[in-house]
This record gives C-alpha cells, structure tokens and sequence, in this order.
C-alpha cells in the first residue's frame, strides 16, 4: 500500500464540489432563555428558535416553541444588528410577528415571511437602512448571517424582554461530509504503520 500525504487528503476533500453559497436555505437556531437577556433576567420562561432563510426565494421561515413564561407575552420579533451580548433595534413587525401567540405563557409558531414585503419590517428598521424594503432586507439577510439579529419575546413583567437568543448558523451536511471525509482519510493514514 502507498504513503499517501495527509496535505493531499485534505486539498482533494476541499476540491469536492461544494454547494454555492445561497443556493439553498440556510438554517439558523438558538436556545431561548433570560440568561441570554442584555442584562439576563432570572427566572424567566424558556424556548427553542429556528430560522430558515431561503436567499433565493427572499423568505424567511420561523418556527418558534416557548413555555413558563413569568407573564403574559406582549411581543415577540427579531433585533438586529448588533454583536452578541449587546441589544439592537426591532428589525421585524411591531408588537409581534404576525400570527404570533399573544398573551400567553407559552405556545408555538412556524411561519415563513417574504423578506420583500414592507409589512414584515419596523418602519424605523426600513429608514434607518435606506429608507427602502430593499436596504432593510440586506441589512436583515447580513446581520442573521454575521451572527448578528437575536429572536426576543417580551412579557409584561419583562417588557424589555424576557427570553432571547442569538441566531446561530447550523453547519450544512455538505460541510460536515466534507470535514467527516478529510478526518477518516487523516485518521486511515495514521492508523498505518510504516514498513520496516
């Protein structure tokens, strides 16, 4: 059998074809809690976030599962953009996305937004991003892919918000095939000993 070069695994898994970027939806989730709140809130409700944001149809999907809050929920929508752990602006429908349980204390939501329509967006969201639907959907699709836009749900014992989370990206299985191939090659060429 020949030695073959743990450089040369790893530049023939990179050279496979990976999907375009955007070609598909991107998938983005978190843990909603008031520890994530700027600043955390004790105790307070908890939830799960997915967001799917499909760049070639212009949709965003959210599904949404919440329970215990301390109150009644009186909003619930996206902020944008700023760094983890520090609070933003409303990007997305005031109080609450449409179709959005309101007072309540936990519920459930999964819906899909066209990130052309003006109606999705807060208007203050819409000026501060060049004042067009356009500006504000960049603003929206750059901050959610940097990291930067976090899902907020507010109570009225909690009006600045009870349960947050950042948007974090979830890996794409062709990554994950493709890191999961360069490692088994470098872990089969380690298992095997050289010739004496």
């Amino acid at each position: 059998m020949r030695y073959v070069s743990p450089a040369l695994v790893l530049i023939a898994a990179l050279m496979l074809q990976a999907p375009p970027a955007h070609a598909i939806p991107i998938v983005f989730q978190g843990t909603l809690s008031g520890a994530n709140e700027v600043p955390p809130i004790s105790p307070a409700g908890t939830g799960t976030v997915k967001v799917v944001l499909d760049p070639t149809a212009e949709t965003l999907e959210l599904a949404v599962t919440f329970t215990s809050l301390t109150s009644l929920d009186q909003a619930a929508h996206i902020h944008c953009c700023a760094p983890l752990g520090t609070n933003a602006g409303v990007a997305t429908e005031l109080p609450a996305l449409p179709g959005f349980p309101l007072n309540v204390t936990s519920g459930t939501f999964d819906q899909t937004f066209s990130l052309t329509s003006a109606a999705f967006y807060n208007p203050a969201f819409i000026t501060a991003n060049g004042g067009t639907v356009a500006g504000a959907e960049a603003a929206l699709v750059t901050g959610i892919e940097n990291t930067q836009a976090y899902f907020n749900i507010h109570t009225t014992i909690n009006p600045g918000g009870e349960i947050r989370s950042q948007l974090f990206p979830v890996p794409e299985p062709a990554s994950l095939v493709l890191l999961g191939s360069a490692l088994l090659g470098l872990g089969l060429m380690r298992r095997r000993k050289p010739a004496e």
